[in-house]
């Protein structure tokens, strides 16, 4: 249920001081600035801002957040929500979007919201009310997505207590960022004297007025408090030396002069109501016991006693937090305390709000009310992301109810594997079904097969694959047919420990079920994650295309059932990526990862590794060096800090791997070598066999061959028993490579056209690129040996890909120096009018670099030079050359430097 109180222009409060200095710098604004306001509590950021929002001829969208916006989906549903209703209906497909959407995709709102702002024939403005609330880094990502993002005449407003971490330097510098702070928001003396003159029933000398202006430095709560209490001339003097002792004595003056001076029915209203974040008038009649709850609340508000209205129907209300802390400091009786918090909570259950519900029956200290709350809704507020009011509960809640209770057990265990705190979730379930054994059979004998789920999904996600098998197994044993959820994600952890263990069928048949389960259980992200599986699956299998259809399969199940926000849609981004990085789909790939990111990175960086890790490779392939440098540098401090799935690791290490390789880094691979963890006995899964060729790598850089040679003979055995098709065919490559080091050149031969065999229709072609320029001269070789057509074909596109790839650092594959030039010009491939009108030795650079696919701009870089300077440099060697354009000179190239490329 949505407040309109949230997505409403707020009224401006009777006695409101007309402040024209200030409207007239947000009235001079153009649409196309971010206008933020900032300043501590009381300075009028709201008042301010509203009163100039609702004297604006076009539209204006009118957003007041609080705690609970900090929920990515909370916030992306009512900032679309006011926006509809200021444009007039005007997002309708951004609306629907939301509503078919149970966890929306921030980027995807924000993406469709703006392309329908850009047709909307006025100019809008979109103001994010006590943005100081916000401390979620996804709601900062969309927000700062909004604003980098918003077309012309879309204008953004924010108030706030403190600078919000959006990135508004470029802003800044561009001139787009009209700011207002405390210094222009406080008071000045005039102004101080205008609102007197209306609020005091005396008239204030100019020298009183600008003693309290020094004393309050403008601070309108003073001022206003000032107002409400002096009433006579008298009284001037002692509330001035109340203020001079400093602001903590303005709560106690409140006490003595204004609330004793109230009404004793809206000093009880202001009292019981005082707890509340927001109230209406079913909640003041219900904590106060008094009738005319609305009427009330109005009257407090006329009186300016820091009571505003939220919406402009005046349902809701909010308090002032200092006036709210003020009252509730007259709440003494802590027994009433407590049924104050325990009505709010029964009031909020009635409202259909549990989450404010849940908030009192903490404060409440009631244990029946938050058992039962949790019993009910526990579940509903973690998949909304409610963890910190559920972690607050469960701990005031103490281990022996945690122990006693399966359901809250499973609650917390849940979260503490959410937050990747394994053995914080064993201990919990060990404690509970020590208790429960013991204490309450019956009810665990209901939940043990939900608590072998949840340590076989604990398990699996450590890498524990034996003890998730057997978890999987027993739950399956256990859980009954009214626990659907439980059994698929036993089913799930059984297939996957069938992965891991090298059987590939019996997982490819699991993974089936489970999908179609949870199909039938409309439990589409199990559905999707089964899918991912067997994405995975097929591309352990080398079945690219295969893989390629079932990641496309499982995009379309989660986008149709608007599922893009959650953390499967990442896995099938990052699926995606790998398979275009192997395709050699750079572009694409790098895209695919940046999309994963932004998924990601809701629930922390630690979760990026695998985007980084992509991101390094597409730059090692590019030959970017500070790009590569710059994520290398990222992969490593989070490996430095965290703990991951050896499946992650193993990706990170081998592109760190290559990296360190490239750069000459032989210390930081002995470094490697000497911690990294010990192959498995028998690596039957594509993480354990990528981290045996990590091993392998680096093992040949140190010069350690033959036991490099060992190794990757045991890697090549059990991937050949296991099905590891693509892994069969990473080790050909890496033999071969071993081979021709040591100088044997049959056997490298024979590997790399085992190799080419598996490679032909299956689109591999990153696989082989990785050892590096080697292999141009060990394809050359098996060309010269003889090979299929279809192998040659393959050879043939993978030397050409090889010799246009550049280096890590940017520069050209192959160099040439004076004397490489001079064996090309000793050999018969070189025309007779070459040797009479020579290259100058930049000009046979510069030709080499066309030849590996360059452009002139890449030229220009590479030589530090302008690229005017290269476009000479070619018209002169085109002159030499006798060619007439960049396709003869790469033609001739081609056959110049073919005699060089053969050698070993």
């Amino acid at each position: 249920m949505l407040l309109t109180s949230k997505y409403s222009l707020p009224d401006c409060p009777e006695h409101t001081l007309a402040r024209p200095r200030l409207l007239s710098l947000l009235n001079d604004s153009h649409s196309d600035q971010v206008v933020l306001v900032t300043a501590p509590a009381g300075y009028g950021k709201t008042t301010l801002v509203s009163s100039w929002a609702a004297a604006q001829d076009n539209p204006v969208a009118w957003y007041s957040l609080d705690a609970s916006d900090n929920e990515p989906s909370q916030f992306c549903r009512y900032l679309v929500e006011s926006v509809h209703r200021a444009t007039g209906n005007g997002v309708p497909e951004t609306h629907k979007l939301l509503g078919a959407q149970q966890r929306p995709d921030p980027a995807l709102v924000i993406s469709q919201l703006l392309a329908e702002l850009r047709g909307l024939p006025s100019e809008l403005r979109i103001v994010l009310d006590d943005y100081h609330q916000i401390d979620n880094e996804a709601v900062h990502d969309a927000t700062r997505f909004l604003l980098r993002h918003a077309p012309a005449g879309i204008g953004v407003v924010l108030t706030s207590r403190s600078q919000p971490p959006l990135g508004l330097a470029s802003l800044r510098v561009q001139g787009r960022l009209l700011e207002l702070g405390s210094d222009q928001l406080a008071l000045n003396t005039d102004e101080i004297a205008q609102l007197l003159q209306q609020r005091l029933p005396f008239s204030l000398d100019s020298d009183r007025a600008e003693q309290l202006h020094q004393l309050s430095e403008g601070w309108p709560p003073a001022v206003q408090l000032f107002a409400l209490s002096v009433r006579d001339r008298e009284e001037v003097d002692r509330y001035l030396g109340e203020l001079e002792q400093g602001h903590s004595h303005i709560l106690d003056y409140l006490a003595e002069e204004v609330l004793e001076r109230l009404e004793p029915q809206l000093r009880e209203l202001l009292a019981c109501t005082s707890i509340l974040t927001r109230v209406n008038a079913q909640l003041a009649e219900r904590l106060s016991c008094l009738d005319g709850g609305q009427q009330l609340l109005e009257q407090a508000a006329r009186r300016g006693l820091f009571l505003q209205a939220q919406d402009s129907s005046r349902q809701w209300f909010r308090y002032h937090p200092v006036f709210a802390r003020f009252l509730q400091r007259q709440l003494t009786d802590h027994s009433r305390l407590l049924e104050l918090h325990r009505l709010a909570c029964d009031t909020w259950q009635q409202l259909d709000q549990p989450l404010e519900a849940l908030r009192h029956a903490l404060a409440a200290e009631d244990r029946e009310r938050l058992r039962q709350l949790l019993t009910q809704q526990g579940e509903q507020l973690l998949r909304e992301g409610q963890t910190r009011v559920l972690n607050d509960c469960l701990d005031w809640l103490g281990a022996d109810e945690l122990q006693r209770n399966a359901r809250f057990t499973l609650l917390a265990a849940k979260m503490a594997r959410d937050n990747f705190e394994y053995d914080r979730c064993e201990k919990t379930l060990a404690a509970a079904e020590s208790w429960l054994q013991r204490q309450d059979p019956h009810q665990w004998s209901q939940y043990e097969g939900a608590f072998a789920t949840m340590r076989a999904q604990a398990a699996v996600a450590r890498g524990q694959t034996l003890l998730a098998k057997e978890y999987a197994e027993e739950a399956l044993g256990l859980l009954r047919d009214d626990q659907p959820g439980e059994r698929t994600a036993a089913l799930l952890v059984t297939g996957e420990t069938s992965f891991c263990l090298g059987e590939l069928d019996q997982a490819t048949t699991y993974m089936q079920e489970v999908e179609a389960l949870a199909i039938a259980e409309h439990d589409y992200p199990s559905a999707a994650w089964a899918i991912c599986q067997q994405t995975e699956i097929a591309i352990a299998q080398g079945l690219l295309k295969k893989a390629s259809a079932l990641q496309e399969r499982a995009q379309q199940l989660v986008e149709k059932h608007h599922l893009t926000g959650l953390p499967i849609y990442e896995f099938i981004c990052r699926l995606r990526g790998q398979l275009q990085w192997e395709q050699g789909q750079l572009d694409e790939a790098a895209q695919s990862a940046r999309h994963g990111m932004q998924i990601n990175r809701k629930v922390g960086e630690r979760w990026l590794l695998p985007e980084y890790t992509l991101l390094l490779k597409v730059a090692q392939a590019r030959g970017e060096k500070e790009e590569s440098l710059e994520w290398l540098a990222r992969i490593d401090r989070l490996l430095a800090g965290e703990r991951y799935h050896r499946d992650w690791v193993a990706n990170a290490d081998a592109a760190r791997m290559r990296a360190w390789r490239a750069l000459n880094n032989q210390q930081a691979i002995a470094t490697w070598l000497e911690q990294a963890a010990p192959v498995a006995d028998r690596p039957s899964n594509h993480f354990e066999q990528c981290h045996g060729r990590n091993h392998v790598r680096a093992l040949i850089e140190l010069h350690r061959w033959s036991d490099a040679n060992r190794l990757l003979s045991r890697l090549q055995q059990v991937a050949r028993d296991c099905g590891l098709v693509t892994d069969c065919l990473r080790n050909l490559v890496l033999e071969a490579h071993l081979l021709w080091l040591r100088e044997q050149r049959d056997g490298a031969v024979n590997a790399i056209r085992e190799a080419l065999s598996i490679a032909i229709e299956r689109d591999f072609s990153a696989s082989f690129l990785q050892i590096g320029k080697p292999l141009i001269v060990i394809l050359k070789a098996a060309l010269e040996d003889g090979l299929g057509d279809a192998e040659t074909d393959k050879a043939q596109e993978l030397i050409r890909l090889s010799q246009q790839q550049p280096e890590l650092d940017g520069g050209i594959r192959i160099e040439l120096d004076e004397t490489i030039i001079r064996e090309i010009l000793d050999s018969d491939a070189v025309p007779d009018f070459l040797r009479h009108s020579p290259l100058t030795p930049r000009e046979w650079q510069v030709l080499n670099a066309i030849h590996s696919g360059l452009s002139n701009e890449r030229i220009a870089r590479h030589f530090k030079v302008a690229p005017s300077t290269i476009k000479t440099h070619i018209r002169s060697l085109y002159q030499k050359l006798d060619v007439k354009d960049r396709q003869e000179a790469i033609a001739l190239a081609e056959q110049m430097l073919r005699s060089v490329q053969d050698q070993p």
